[in-house]
């Protein structure tokens, strides 16, 4: 019994220091814990697994900042392995100023490891400003929005982009994004032009998208590291990529972490109730 009461008692500096190594380890080491895919993790890859290679291209928009990508760069980078794994062909857009950068870096990354060419088998677009008019603009004709690509390469004389007029030629439109973003392409894209929206945010913000989740005006939701961790188990788990899983190690750690709190509460509370019955007079 003294040694719950002793730890009701601890210096909290050492509680500290256990939380500090619950996240660096993890971080540092390949513990792989076990993973199970969340509902709309497993609906999002399901709808790019029903898309037919070498046909219809998938849009993305990475709309995030470096702020964001912890949580976000590794779920835009497993979807762009995804889509190229399975030689599903691939634009990539952003709204966001900063996320052109961190997109054409991936892209540059990535691409090689499956052989990818430019302009047959996936296209940058680049950054606009105006988010609702752009995705207003791809609903009539991508060209309004995006007569050049990202490089100034005129759109129509990219091979991949000669039957891609708007929505209608493109069979999923996935946002990943930090922000509200996420609500114009659900309004425009999805409502007005009928398109099919998936989507992934930060894990604060996900609670706001599971009406349209609910209503069926999105089709999946990849629910910040935890999404980001889904869809690197899903690849691997389909032989689609074996590069370490960024976001899986991530998530070792906050579930380490997890379980060392709950550890400390529960011990905590047995030493309050220990020393409250000690101190009771006999």
């Amino acid at each position: 019994m003294k040694f719950f009461e002793k730890l009701s008692q601890i210096d909290r500096r050492w509680i500290f220091l256990l939380v500090a190594l619950a996240v660096i380890v993890p971080l540092l080491s390949r513990m792989g814990l076990p993973d199970k895919p969340g509902k709309y993790s497993l609906q999002l890859f399901e709808a790019v697994e029903r898309i037919q290679p070498n046909s219809q291209p998938v849009l993305i928009s990475a709309d995030y900042s470096p702020s964001m990508m912890p949580e976000l760069d590794p779920m835009f980078r497993a979807m762009v392995r995804h889509c190229l794994a399975r030689k599903v062909r691939l634009i990539v857009m952003t709204l966001d100023p900063t996320g052109a950068g961190l997109a054409e870096d991936a892209l540059r990354q990535i691409a090689p490891e499956y052989g990818a060419a430019y302009g047959r088998d996936y296209v940058f677009l680049g950054y606009k400003v105006g988010a609702a008019i752009v995705i207003m603009s791809i609903g009539e004709n991508i060209r309004q929005a995006y007569p050049t690509d990202a490089y100034g390469t005129p759109i129509d004389s990219l091979p991949m982009m000669a039957d891609v007029r708007n929505y209608a030629d493109i069979p999923l439109v996935v946002d990943i994004a930090g922000s509200a973003v996420i609500n114009s392409w659900v309004i425009f894209a999805g409502a007005r032009y009928k398109a099919r929206v998936g989507a992934g945010c930060t894990a604060v913000s996900s609670a706001d998208y599971y009406p349209f989740l609910q209503s069926g005006q999105m089709v999946g939701l990849l629910n910040g590291m935890k999404g980001a961790s889904d869809y690197e188990y899903l690849n691997q788990q389909r032989g689609y990529t074996s590069v370490p899983r960024v976001a899986g190690k991530g998530m070792d750690a906050v579930s380490i972490v997890h379980l060392l709190i709950m550890g400390f509460i529960v011990l905590g509370n047995i030493g309050y109730f220990v020393a409250k019955k000690n101190a009771q007079p006999k």
